[in-house]
């Protein structure tokens, strides 16, 4: 079984071992929260599933060549990103060096290989961007893990792009305060959206009234929501989206949603952006199923 650890939530082991075990493990993952003792032992193992030589049940022996290599950090298609001993951050030369000069280039031993980038959340804005790309349509046989503290450092492009799996809870009490505000509100809309009732929509909104920060969160998290649906994973909020919307449908979301989220970070006037939120929504849901 992967993640095996007790510091990691039971709903995290089961999703992902489920992924294993159905040989449907995302290309590029993000492992957030938890402690990083935990993280980096949740990313060897990670590689471990796409790398051992005989894994069973989508989990590594551990006893294999390739599963020794890869916990010494040995393997040469297990590449560990992460800053130089005379730095505090990872170099947009490394990054070229290590991942975007190289991606193309067949694994060495395996079939796979497999990038980890240590405190993905220390990452520049540039080099995330740089990697938009890569993460979003890497080669079949790589794999992208970014492991991460505090997620909200991500750009949303990037969470966008990758499946997420919480490792543990590591906010302090009023951001976590914040984050279960952020999901109430992003799952009140969702439902309002999926009933396709106007003035249900207009009340899930009311909560992010001269918020920008507030709304540009919550439309990201409904981001994330929009890619579980399409992705066919489980959650209560990718269920009632993948029953409600097509997949154009889901799109269309996705689109107004990413607008909601440049237009906050852009400081638009408040009383507008609330406005526009409602309005894209209204005609989202008249595209429902």
């Amino acid at each position: 079984m992967l993640f095996n650890f007790s510091e990691v939530p039971e709903k995290t082991r089961e999703r992902i071992n489920s992924l294993a075990i159905r040989n449907r493990l995302p290309s590029s993952v993000l492992l957030s929260g938890g402690n990083e003792k935990t993280r980096d032992n949740c990313a060897i193992e990670l590689a471990g599933a796409v790398i051992c030589e005989n894994k069973k049940d989508g989990a590594p022996c551990k006893k294999c060549s390739a599963c020794v290599k890869i916990k010494s950090e040995t393997h040469p298609d297990v590449i560990h990103i992460r800053p130089a001993k005379d730095r505090k951050t990872v170099s947009i030369d490394l990054v070229r060096q290590l991942v975007l000069d190289s991606l193309y280039v067949s694994p060495n031993e395996a079939e796979n290989k497999v990038y980890i980038f240590h405190a993905a959340d220390e990452l520049s804005p540039l080099i995330q961007n740089s990697l938009l790309k890569t993460i979003e349509e890497p080669p079949p046989f790589a794999m992208f893990i970014l492991l991460s503290q505090q997620r909200e450092k991500l750009l949303s492009t990037v969470i966008s792009r990758v499946s997420e799996f919480s490792l543990g809870d590591t906010l302090p009490a009023e951001r976590k305060n914040k984050e279960e505000e952020i999901s109430r509100i992003s799952a009140g809309i969702i439902k309002a959206l999926c009933r396709g009732n106007e003035f249900d929509i207009m009340l899930s909104v009311s909560p992010m009234v001269k918020n920008r920060a507030l709304m540009k969160k919550a439309a990201e998290k409904i981001i994330l929501s929009v890619r579980d649906a399409c992705a066919g994973t489980d959650g209560e909020n990718a269920i009632m989206l993948k029953r409600s919307f097509s997949l154009t449908g889901l799109y269309e979301i996705k689109q107004s949603m990413e607008k909601i989220s440049e237009w906050a970070g852009r400081n638009a006037n408040e009383n507008l952006l609330i406005t526009q939120f409602s309005s894209m929504l209204a005609l989202i849901q008249k595209n429902r199923i």
